[in-house]
């Protein structure tokens, strides 16, 4: 099959099966990505992986698409009212499941490395599939404040924690004909390239999208600077090694703090990337491998079991420490358990620089991925219509931006 006909098809049974699961009142997401594995090598075969690998870069610019739009939670405004409890409540939980996940992993008999790396990836939470939850739920208030904050902190957090358990485990076990000295300057230069490079990328190319668009007032030409933006960050991302999500993000942070018609802007965005959201959820959907779940063992269960209880423990303990709202202090853990991209790209750092721990940690993070994937979303949508957040967004203008007739 060639990839314009796979993208048709993506987008029509990504479209079918979006409505077909609103009568189970399921996600829209969930529908999409079980649209993707029934078109997947793991059933029908219609997208071989060579589909997969041709329409990678669709997927890359979709996720920098998403990640753009939650950048927008680093306004300042916002972010001076709720950015400590966030901060809080993403350190505690974060850090409960990390240690409930490496304490079970290391009980089961596996060496530190392995342990500590399944417990920084078990920290990761998938702000794709969290994102369209809370837009097709149109939610607004505490919870989904916070959950946008916690999605877009969470991913800086699990990129930097995986950065220094790398650097410890490098100087721990050295790296073959490397001297210590090395090491650290090798293990450092990773770490800072990937956190202060990618922010530095998406600052500048923010600071461009922000300038130009003051000068530009047409909706279709918003659109083409918005795409030209974002497929410039994220393929200047690949060409540097550098991280397009933390790129993408910071591109959302600055243009939603230098652009003052910013808001509108977002709102253009959203209702014109619809495709680009079903396309990344089918495409995820596909690469998933449902027959890695029943080889996960019982190593697999306690990363599940772990990386579940810890969020919901730790979204608790957190949000009960601080005194947030009821539904807050209820909800917030149910609506975190999603995880996708970010795990996936952490897992094959590891197989690039530990072969010898790769066989675990990809077994186990490619199953469980395959179980978050599909419950993660309908748990936020659990949370926020529990919570009464659902439909409690305020709908846009008619008129967002000016449109030549």
């Amino acid at each position: 099959m060639n990839e314009l006909t796979s993208i048709g098809l993506i987008l029509l049974l990504a479209l079918l099966a979006g409505h077909l699961v609103k009568v189970l009142r399921v996600p829209e997401v969930t529908g999409y990505i079980l649209a993707g594995v029934a078109l997947g090598p793991s059933l029908l075969g219609w997208l071989s992986q060579e589909n997969l690998i041709a329409l990678g870069a669709l997927s890359e610019v979709a996720l920098g698409l998403i990640l753009f739009s939650v950048g927008s939670v680093f306004e300042f405004s916002l972010f001076r009212r709720i950015g400590r409890q966030v901060l809080v409540v993403t350190l505690i939980e974060s850090g409960l499941a990390a240690l409930v996940v490496s304490s079970g992993v290391l009980w089961l008999g596996q060496p530190w490395p392995v342990a500590l790396l399944l417990g920084v990836i078990a920290t990761a939470t998938a702000p794709a599939s969290t994102l369209m939850v809370i837009r097709e739920c149109n939610s607004a208030g505490p919870l989904t404040d916070n959950l946008l904050g916690i999605i877009a902190v969470n991913n800086l957090l699990s990129i930097a924690m995986f950065g220094l358990l790398v650097a410890v485990i490098d100087l721990t076990l050295g790296l073959d004909g490397v001297s210590t000295l090395e090491t650290l300057y090798r293990s450092g230069f990773w770490f800072v390239w990937q956190m202060i490079g990618s922010v530095a990328l998406g600052y500048l190319v923010g600071l461009l999208l922000a300038g130009w668009s003051s000068q530009v007032t047409e909706g279709g030409e918003n659109l083409i600077l918005f795409a030209g933006s974002i497929l410039l960050c994220v393929g200047v991302s690949r060409e540097l090694s550098l991280s397009p999500l933390v790129a993408s993000l910071a591109v959302g942070a600055t243009m939603v703090n230098l652009a003052g018609r910013s808001r509108r802007l977002f709102d253009a965005l959203s209702k014109t990337d619809p495709p680009f959201y079903a396309m990344f959820f089918v495409i995820a959907g596909a690469e998933l491998d449902v027959a890695r779940v029943p080889a996960m063992g019982m190593l697999g269960l306690v990363y599940i079991v772990g990386r579940a209880g810890g969020k919901l423990a730790g979204a608790s303990i957190a949000t009960w420490r601080l005194g947030l709202q009821p539904q807050v202090r209820t909800f917030l853990g149910f609506a975190i358990q999603a995880q996708a991209g970010l795990a996936l790209g952490l897992t094959l750092a590891v197989n690039a620089r530990y072969p010898q721990f790769a066989p675990v940690v990809t077994t186990v993070v490619l199953a469980s991925v395959v179980i978050f994937e599909m419950v993660g979303p309908m748990s936020t949508r659990f949370a926020l219509v529990q919570a009464g957040e659902a439909g409690q967004a305020k709908a846009p203008p008619p008129s967002v931006l000016p449109v030549e007739g």
